[in-house]
């Protein structure tokens, strides 16, 4: 009775505890819906289901069993208490032969039961609609009287089986304790509990926005809530009813959330589809997919769980020590390390991301090439050791290592395709898309989906002679090479094609082939195809194409506005696949177009429309996913994007999911805001830096605005060696707000020198770069005012630069303010320009006799940051309003000619252009000593976020782009290549 007594105080402790870091861990303010789950969300009672399966948590006896307990305790005549009911159906569950009860266990068993459960649709509709709310939206705290690891599993499946996984939340319910594979009942979380639960989120200043519970004689849960301003949902359980009253009732009062709801139920082809079928019949399979809880396919595990999977998986491939650590180190290669979790996709997964998110100097292009090398790697050491070949024999988690590998071959495959693709469909491009490249993609795919499946079909991937060929095609593809991916959910994806698949075959209109659109959709085509043979065998193969073709694209500026032509379509599809397409258009069946989403229909209502009146072939459209908000907004006469004419008759079979916003701006979709909060918040290592630039150099490349370590490694790394620091941000109140877009983690430091033109936000930043600046470069401290020499002194002293650094003056000078700042600044002096100055010959003669050619620059600018566009009231006595930029060959090369002072050349152009300029000047007698690329190498203002790096307590605004620094180092190259030319010919 003593260890009774002790553990009842025991785990009363540890609900005590849960309800404090509840508490503790809301932001005032902070949003909270709280749900009971057990006839709450769904007409039944999840623990009977799991106690009453046979091999779940008991064999066939245990069953009889607990069926007889549960009758004594909830038959018309109880003998039975609650917690007598509760002891003894654990006794049973200890006792089973079927293997010792834990928490996992426990967890599997809620998951396992949630795939036989369905939430009522309107609770559905309402979660769904909770998707839509922008950041800080609410958390969901499912507060039950259920066992808290089995309701943690409950509500993991029917979200994953409701595709809702981003939706964040907490569990909170009875407690068990697990002692040497058995466990004891804890604290019953009762009516009390639960009210003491929301009372303490009170406490804390959080905001109860909607309480949902069955339990009617609970009413100070309920009038707690509403006594705060919340709502509440006193469900009335209905036997046997497959929709609920009290919940329809609810969403009556909420007219948006109500026509999105009746949206995705109707009985149109827009609706969504009824995909119990796919969980019932391909639940288990799913489940090789590790689980996802960020909405947008990004597997995750418990780092204890992860690590405990890995060293398994690497003893089960290799005894030998040298072998093993290679694949460890290949597979901890594969993720992203947050907190502890671990992501299974990271670096090399998001191809497209900004620089920020990984604080990452590596270009796209090489980070693809490194996806390729280690997941084949990998794989063909899982290979090897016929680790593979015993597919089944593994435990889940470590499946999920090898999917997660394979989720990486698959990914930069299909990638790699995506660029093929778009630089076959542009004019007058060569044909680099053939069948071996079409085939090795496929395998890819099919090495993916065999595995989740079934087991895995390796053997075309890793003994393929077409991975060079691929390899070289992309690398010969120009621009940036790697866009975002919409849709690369794989769970999405899979439920998305086994629905389709049983729809078409329900209906007998089984296509001959399937168009999908690049990029959002390229998956979707490969997927259906691969899927329907894994799982319909006897079914006709379905080929596959690509049409690049969007109609955001006119909205993009792209194409021109209006519906397209049927030969413009087809110049959409590259030319390996257009005589597969018109052979199917001949043949008079049925041709299925296959896109990733819907916001406006366009897209598909042009293409369905053109195909359809040109060829005999019957012509169906779907989709995965559908953005329903848009079509309610469309209906109230408020959508940002109407939708187009005819839009109810365009799909033509069922989609399976909400669409989820993501190919937009960056930082205003859904997907990247998921990015953004699983990866960006995590402290980055600040990159590796060179000692010294090694032997100086006769020409500045000087990149400007270099304010961290993140942004100074890539712009070393592509051989820049001089740099900008911008002492040039608007005083207080103007900075701060200006900050705001691009996610500030800290805030203002208290001791800022609102005095002095600093980015106060960046400056932490500035010092720890300036602690490890390579010996040889250049630093060059940007100001838009002739500072004092005071505040030249305080500027360089706050931002911990060396005394060598040189003052750029983005500004019209005097020659007496130059004196002044002459000794002051020992590193050199580079006085600003503006190309389209109007006494541009005057000023520059005026500089070149004023500097010291020894020491000094001018730097003669044709951007935006044009000293006269900056601060024209600084203007010389006289000086006209600086006009237009002239046309065509504007660069006033004859006013400088013959300089005594040596020229860099400021421009936001492309490195080929701005170096071209360079030698256009020096062949008119201009002396030019280097470039200055200004904004061209920087990824758009929107792609720009402050992220953690080499410290917690240390902040960096990530500029640059790693991709467009490495043209800059091709055409450098080129550039010193065409001097030394030039030299050896005289």
């Amino acid at each position: 009775m003593q260890r009774e007594a002790r553990s009842r105080r025991f785990q009363l402790k540890i609900v005590e505890q849960h309800i404090v870091t509840l508490s503790t861990h809301t932001e005032p303010q902070q949003s909270w819906i709280v749900l009971d789950v057990d006839r709450t969300l769904m007409n039944t009672t999840a623990w009977y289901h799991a106690c009453a399966s046979p091999g779940l948590l008991l064999d066939e006896q245990g069953v009889q069993e607990f069926l007889s307990l549960n009758s004594r305790a909830y038959g018309p005549q109880p003998t039975l208490s609650d917690v007598e009911f509760r002891r003894r159906t654990l006794d049973l569950i200890n006792a089973s032969p079927l293997g010792p009860c834990t928490a996992q266990r426990m967890q599997d068993a809620g998951a396992a039961v949630a795939a036989r459960l369905a939430l009522y649709p309107e609770v559905a509709g309402y979660l769904r609609h909770l998707q839509y709310r922008q950041d800080p939206g609410p958390r969901i705290l499912f507060l039950s009287a259920g066992y808290e690891p089995f309701i943690a599993g409950i509500v993991e499946g029917l979200l994953t089986r409701c595709l809702l996984n981003g939706l964040p939340y907490e569990v909170m319910g009875s407690t068990l304790e697990f002692e040497a594979g058995r466990c004891e009942l804890g604290t019953v979380i009762d009516g009390d509990r639960k009210a003491d639960a929301v009372r303490s989120l009170l406490g804390a200043g959080a905001r109860i926005e909607l309480l949902a519970d069955d339990s009617y004689h609970d009413h100070e849960l309920f009038d707690l809530v509403e006594r705060a301003g919340g709502r509440t949902v006193r469900v009335e359980h209905e036997p046997g009813a497959r929709s609920s009253r009290s919940w329809r009732e609810f969403m009556a009062s909420l007219p948006d959330v109500e026509l999105q709801t009746r949206l995705t139920t109707g009985a149109t082809n827009y609706a969504l589809a009824d995909v119990d079928g796919v969980f019932a019949g391909h639940g288990h399979t799913l489940a090789n997919l590790p689980p996802a809880d960020n909405g947008i396919g990004v597997g995750a595990m418990h780092q204890d769980l992860y690590l405990r999977a890995l060293d398994g998986l690497c003893r089960t491939a290799t005894g030998n020590p040298t072998e093993r650590a290679r694949l460890r180190e290949l597979l901890l290669a594969l993720i992203q390390s947050a907190g502890d979790r671990v992501l299974l996709r990271g670096r090399l997964f998001h191809l497209a991301s900004p620089p920020y998110l990984f604080a990452d100097t590596t270009t796209s292009r090489e980070r693809w090439h490194e996806a390729l090398d280690v997941s084949l790697d990998c794989l063909k050491i899982l290979a090897e050791a016929g680790v593979l070949a015993d597919w089944k024999a593994l435990p889940r988690a470590q499946r999920w290592l090898v999917v997660g590998a394979l989720d990486h071959l698959k990914n930069a495959a299909t990638h790699a395709l995506d660029v093929l693709i778009k630089a076959n469909v542009a004019d007058g491009a060569p044909n680099v898309l053939d069948e071996d490249v079409e085939r090795l993609v496929e395998s890819c795919h099919l090495a993916y989906w065999s595995t989740v499946f079934d087991a895995p079909q390796v053997a075309h991937v890793l003994g393929a002679e077409g991975w060079s060929t691929l390899r070289r095609a992309v690398d010969e593809c120009t621009g940036p090479p790697f866009a975002m991916r919409e849709l690369d959910d794989p769970r999405v994806i899979a439920v998305s094609a086994l629905s389709l698949a049983q729809q078409l075959e329900q209906s007998g209109d089984w296509p001959v082939g399937v168009i999908d659109f690049p990029s959002g959709a390229l998956d979707l085509g490969l997927a259906f195809r691969v899927i329907a043979r894994l799982t319909r065998p006897d079914k006709p193969a379905v080929g596959v194409a690509h049409m690049a073709y969007s109609s955001k694209n006119a909205m993009r500026g792209l194409e021109e506005d209006g519906a397209p032509s049927f030969d413009h379509l087809m110049s959409r599809v590259p030319k390996h696949f257009q005589e597969r397409v018109h052979e199917w258009l001949d043949g008079g069946g049925t041709v299925l177009l296959y896109d990733n989403n819907v916001t406006t229909f366009s897209t598909l209502a042009h293409v369905k429309r053109l195909l359809g009146r040109r060829a005999p072939a019957r012509i169906r459209a779907t989709v995965a996913c559908v953005n329903y908000e848009n079509i309610a907004r469309h209906l109230r006469g408020a959508a940002a994007e109407p939708l187009c004419e005819g839009w109810e008759d365009v799909l033509d079979v069922r989609p399976v999911a909400d669409y989820l916003t993501a190919f937009a701006t960056w930082g205003t979709s859904a997907k990247t805001l998921a990015l953004h909060r699983m990866y960006a918040a995590l402290p980055a290592a600040a990159p590796h830096l060179p000692a010294s630039l090694g032997d100086g150099q006769d020409w500045l490349f000087k990149v400007c605005r270099v304010h961290n370590a993140v942004d100074l490694a890539a712009v070393v790394r592509a051989g820049a060696n001089a740099i900008g620091v911008h002492a040039v941000a608007p005083r207080e109140p103007a900075y701060s707000p200006s900050q705001v877009r691009h996610m500030p983690i800290l805030p203002l430091p208290a001791d800022a020198m609102a005095d002095l033109p600093l980015a106060h936000h960046e400056t932490a930043s500035v010092r720890e770069m300036a602690a490890a600046l390579p010996e040889g470069l250049v630093v060059v401290v940007v100001m838009e005012d002739v500072p004092t020499v005071c505040d030249w002194r305080r500027v360089r002293t706050e931002l911990g630069l060396p005394a060598s650094s040189a003052l750029q003056l983005q500004c019209r000078v005097t020659a007496e303010e130059v004196g002044l700042l002459r000794e002051e600044a020992t590193g050199g002096l580079i006085c600003a320009i503006g190309a389209d100055q109007a006494d541009f010959a005057a000023y520059f003669r005026f500089l070149d006799g004023l500097l010291d050619p020894a020491t000094d620059h001018i730097l003669v600018d044709s951007s935006a940051h044009q000293p006269d566009l900056i601060t024209g009231a600084r203007d010389m006595p006289g000086a006209a309003v600086s006009p237009p930029r002239p046309t065509g060959d504007w660069f006033p090369a004859t006013s400088m000619r013959g300089n005594r002072v040596p020229v860099l050349v400021a421009d936001d152009v492309p490195a080929d252009v701005l170096l071209e300029r360079c030698r256009s000047l020096r062949r008119q007698g201009v002396r030019v000593a280097g470039c200055d690329t200004q904004n061209s190498v920087e990824v758009p203002k929107p792609a720009q976020r402050y992220r953690l790096v080499g410290s917690a307590d240390v902040q960096a605004l990530v500029r640059k782009s790693p991709d467009l620094l490495a043209r800059w180092t091709t055409a450098l190259a080129h550039h010193k290549t065409s001097a030394e030319r030039a030299d050896t010919s005289k």
